[in-house]
């Protein structure tokens, strides 16, 4: 089945920028089975570095029950790009995952990967000008390709990883560096 996901702001690009002050609804996506919320809140872990880095905790959730949560990220952007490369925890379906990107000059290099605590891990790769994801499973689950997405939209584990990749904007890490400066 092909589908586009599409983040929808329910505030400026600006607030949505900025770090969560208060628990809400920053986002939504519509997608096949339902509509996809993306709520932040302040971080409940109040170390030094998540106080002065204003981490905060997002959920996603699919017709008001939370499907994937993501604790310790910051704000979407650079600040959420930095600390993915250092690496998040979250869950998946109720299965604890750790979340690490990272991104480089080499295609070989760039990576977004969800690693479940079943040693299992979902990734996406850079195939040429399309996005590939391989499931839990390894093998590809899915592909993106001119914006949308050809894989089984089921609630899964990597239909909710590929909801969060798009409504961060995380394709950032995959992407070459160059274009950046351009």
């Amino acid at each position: 089945m092909k589908f586009k996901i599409t983040r929808k702001l329910h505030s400026s690009l600006l607030e949505y920028s900025e770090p969560a002050r208060e628990e809400r609804c920053y986002a939504y996506t519509e997608t096949p089975i339902g509509v996809i919320n993306l709520v932040r809140s302040p971080s409940r872990g109040k170390s030094p570095d998540a106080l002065a880095n204003k981490h905060e905790d997002w959920r996603l959730l699919l017709n008001g029950e939370i499907r994937m949560t993501i604790e310790g990220i910051a704000a979407p952007g650079y600040p959420a790009r930095r600390r993915l490369r250092s690496g998040v925890d979250g869950t998946v379906d109720g299965t604890r995952c750790q979340i690490k990107a990272d991104g480089g000059l080499r295609p070989s290099k760039r990576l977004f990967e969800v690693k479940l605590s079943d040693s299992s891990a979902i990734r996406f790769h850079t195939n040429g000008t399309s996005i590939k994801l391989e499931g839990t499973d390894g093998r590809t689950a899915g592909k993106r390709s001119a914006g949308h997405w050809e894989m089984n939209a089921q609630e899964s584990p990597e239909f909710f990883t590929v909801c969060l990749f798009e409504i961060g904007d995380f394709d950032y890490f995959l992407s070459s560096p160059l274009l950046t400066l351009f």
